[in-house]
């Protein structure tokens, strides 16, 4: 009982605090828009934090260890080539955001340019994709808390982390995921390593022997990345991971209608591209320090293979680690979720243009808290969470990287078009992959993802040149925002040559 108590009494402490902070960050008075993206008044550090708090959730830990173990340096690159390219090109895509910068969805921003039908469609499939990825946070909550603590029920601390996260993230807005999201990221960072020097000190070696041991193996060279050709599932798994690279979350999306300017989000998501792989290759490690330790366990085998002879300290540390990125990322989705509900769905169904409507606060609060209970509900329909991931979350994704992306990147990039042209784009995007699952995949086993994404882009592109336009349809430049913009960028490169100079 001593054991345990160790371990319980590390993670009540962390989900006290985390209620508290949360609270504490919670406005009591506060208008929709403040609640949904506050007063953009963010340090540019603290939006840093809290997006890369909503991208790794505890999925990473849960389900690609066992894959980076398995799979080896190829898995681990081709992963952090795809967040690479997506967070630099979301940073490239910042500094056209000038027009879009009062939205609050990506569902509001595509629908502002391709019409309500459009609108509706992007902001009814995200919701259903971010219940998903809250469902999964709460599976691998209940999964982390079982395997290490077998004294107690794991739904009791499952539901009270959930509660929690929801109570703060229904009543505190924007701000107190923000808030929270910093504190948990901080709490992630300081855990992880602990966790590497646990497995580190398990495999009874020294550095440069484990080094020596992976370059024993094939998978784990890295001129094992090179050999794509001569692999077909690698090639395959290449092409999977930058087919996903243009899959655009809406709660990242949300998050740069945060920001003050262009600007801030180039600076932003240019840090986040940055900082990804680093954390990637520090979780990678400990798959690394497993496969020195034991070299032939089964993916099943691993987790309990790190959990055996576990110090209940390492135990309380490996919890709130994998708690703190799953609430930083199912309290963004929640908030997220309740904003496109009440800001777009409602909006378009009851036809009102104003913004914003009578009791738009509290119907967004009502839908924070009906989205995690539904999320909840969804987690004991799927109690498997690799069925969770592979049967729902993963043709949810492939659906919106299909249908969302490619509208949203050409109208960031000036594409102005008709809901005739974004219905058409949309629907041959969604036709051409699942045609490709089914009848092309599985005869030269190639990702179908990216060539449903640029027949979505070539069939608009089709749509709008082939059908009569009605004016002001097509490409627009830059705007005089945009053009300061890069007259600024240009001006700051000119001026860092001459200082190279002298």
């Amino acid at each position: 009982m001593i054991y345990y108590s160790t371990t319980l009494l590390m993670v009540s402490v962390f989900l006290i605090f985390t209620l508290l902070v949360g609270l504490c960050a919670t406005k009591k008075a506060i208008t929709f828009r403040e609640y949904a993206v506050g007063n953009k008044s963010f340090h540019t550090n603290t939006l840093v934090f809290t997006t890369l708090a909503t991208i790794i959730g505890g999925g990473v830990m849960m389900f690609y260890i066992p894959r980076f173990y398995d799979r080896g340096i190829f898995y681990t690159i081709s992963l952090i080539i795809s967040y690479v390219i997506r967070y630099a090109m979301l940073s490239l895509l910042g500094l056209r955001m000038g027009p879009f910068m009062q939205h609050l969805s990506i569902a509001e921003t595509i629908g502002s340019i391709y019409g309500k039908y459009p609108r509706l469609i992007v902001a009814c499939l995200s919701i259903c994709w971010m219940i998903v990825v809250v469902s999964v946070q709460i599976n691998v909550m209940s999964s982390i808390i079982a395997m290490c603590i077998d004294s107690i029920d794991p739904r009791i601390f499952t539901m009270l982390a959930t509660l929690i996260l929801i109570i703060y993230a229904t009543f505190g807005g924007i701000r107190a995921v923000t808030v929270t999201d910093v504190w948990q990221f901080i709490t992630f960072t300081i855990m992880i390593p602990l966790l590497i020097k646990f497995v580190f000190i398990k495999t009874g070696k020294s550095f440069l022997e484990d080094f020596l041991f992976l370059q024993k193996h094939e998978k784990y060279r890295l001129s094992h990345f090179f050999e794509v050709d001569s692999n077909t599932q690698n090639s395959s798994l290449l092409l999977k991971f930058l087919s996903l690279a243009f899959f655009i979350p809406p709660p990242i999306i949300h998050k740069a209608y945060m920001h003050a300017s262009p600007i801030q989000i180039r600076k932003v998501f240019l840090y986040v591209s940055l900082i990804i792989p680093l954390i990637l290759l520090f979780i990678s490690m400990i798959s690394l320090f497993v496969f020195v330790g034991d070299p032939n366990l089964p993916e099943k085998a691993i987790w309990p293979y790190i959990l055996a002879d576990m110090p209940p300290v390492y135990k309380g540390c490996l919890m709130i680690s994998v708690l703190g990125m799953t609430m930083s990322t199912a309290d963004s989705n929640l908030h997220t979720a309740s904003i496109m509900f009440s800001h777009d769905v409602v909006q378009i169904i009851r036809g009102i243009k104003r913004d914003p409507y009578i009791d738009q606060l509290r119907i967004a609060k009502l839908t924070g808290l009906f989205t995690g209970l539904l999320s909840m509900i969804l987690t004991l329909y799927y109690l498997n969470l690799f069925e969770l991931v592979n049967c729902v979350l993963q043709p949810l994704t492939l659906g919106m990287t299909t249908i969302v992306s490619p509208p949203f990147i050409l109208a960031v990039f000036g594409f102005r078009g008709t809901p005739c042209t974004a219905l058409v784009g949309m629907a041959t995007g969604i036709v051409v992959t699942c045609g490709w699952y089914n009848w092309v995949e599985s005869a030269i086993a190639l990702y179908g993802v990216l060539w449903g994404i640029l027949a979505n882009g070539l069939a608009m592109m089709a749509a709008h040149y082939w059908l009569k336009q009605p004016k002001g349809q097509g490409w627009v430049g830059l705007d005089p925002q945009q053009k300061r913009i890069q007259q600024l960028i240009r001006a700051f490169k000119r001026y860092k040559k001459r200082l190279d100079l002298e």
